[in-house]
């Protein structure tokens, strides 16, 4: 009996271990004050967030770090005066649901993070609100970028 026990002991944990094993794409729940790594500055980014008129007001920002297999991070920047509904995400290829921060901020929203990105393509979003209407309305997205 002592011996089965001990062989039962180590399956159950080899299926723990398996059901806990870090997946292809993890993503960190909470915002991050401050982005890892370097701005990209090419895939069109930063990019301007715009209205249904054109207006501009904030700005979609993505990072780039080495660390953990390739870490990107996404903020959305608002150029207005006083508190704003805002959001960003940030996803990989293989995410079918993007890493999001949204409420009202004051200067920006995010950092949102995904880490193990290294040759998978990046797409971000984001969105800033001013008001009711279309033209208080301000987007941008980007993607695929980052795709080596």
């Amino acid at each position: 009996m002592q011996s089965f026990l001990k062989k039962f002991a180590v399956v159950a944990g080899a299926v723990a271990a398996a059901l806990t094993a870090v997946p292809a794409t993890q993503a960190v729940a909470a915002p991050v004050a401050t982005c890892p790594g370097t701005e990209i500055h090419n895939y069109g980014l930063p990019k301007l967030l715009s209205n249904s008129l054109g207006e501009q007001a904030g700005v979609l920002r993505l990072w780039y770090s080495g660390a953990n297999g390739g870490t990107n991070c996404a903020k959305v920047y608002d150029n207005a005066s006083g508190s704003h509904s805002m959001s960003v995400s940030i996803r990989t290829e293989l995410m079918s649901t993007p890493v999001t921060d949204s409420g009202t901020f004051s200067t920006y929203a995010g950092g949102v993070v995904v880490t193990h990105t290294d040759g998978l393509c990046i797409y971000v979003s984001g969105n800033l609100s001013l008001g009711s209407g279309s033209v208080n309305q301000f987007r941008a997205s980007a993607g695929p970028v980052a795709c080596s």
